[in-house]
């Protein structure tokens, strides 16, 4: 598989372990309200599955950040003249989704921007929105072809 290919390369492998362990310390540090002292209560009041949820996006978010990179600098077929527009940016919407949507803690950013009574529904179907995220994460390393010989 192309995913286990990357991952043999020690700068893939160090750039997923970083993007990974980023993304889990940034969500945790949004989920605290920036007080780290609160890190190990929150991971104590947390719900087994929320915990593993969040553990499995971090890694999913690193493995496809870091594969869309060696995807986009390794293999290339043919010159091209031209860069890819839009590329590089089709992770911005997926980051705005993970701190506004599926993070009841930013509820207070939400309602700046969305109204209360959908800030409401986030918070109550926040797994929801998690286990789609993930889906959409396999969906995209999927489509990027990390699955194929």
């Amino acid at each position: 598989m192309k995913l286990i290919d990357m991952l043999k390369k020690p700068i893939y492998f160090g750039l997923f372990l970083v993007l990974s362990i980023l993304m889990f310390f940034v969500y945790s540090y949004v989920q605290i309200i920036g007080i780290i002292e609160n890190f190990f209560f929150w991971l104590g009041v947390s719900p087994p599955l929320y915990i593993v949820s969040l553990v499995l996006f971090s890694l999913l978010f690193g493995l496809a950040v870091s594969f869309q990179i060696f995807i986009r600098k390794e293999t290339k077929v043919c010159k091209t003249s031209k860069g890819i527009k839009g590329a590089g940016a089709s992770g911005v919407g997926t980051i705005g989704f993970i701190f506004v949507s599926s993070c009841p803690a930013c509820a207070t950013l939400g309602l700046v921007f969305i109204p209360v009574s959908f800030v409401s529904v986030i918070a109550q179907y926040n797994w929801l929105i998690n286990l789609v995220s993930i889906g959409l994460l396999l969906f995209t390393l999927n489509y990027l072809g990390a699955f194929k010989n």
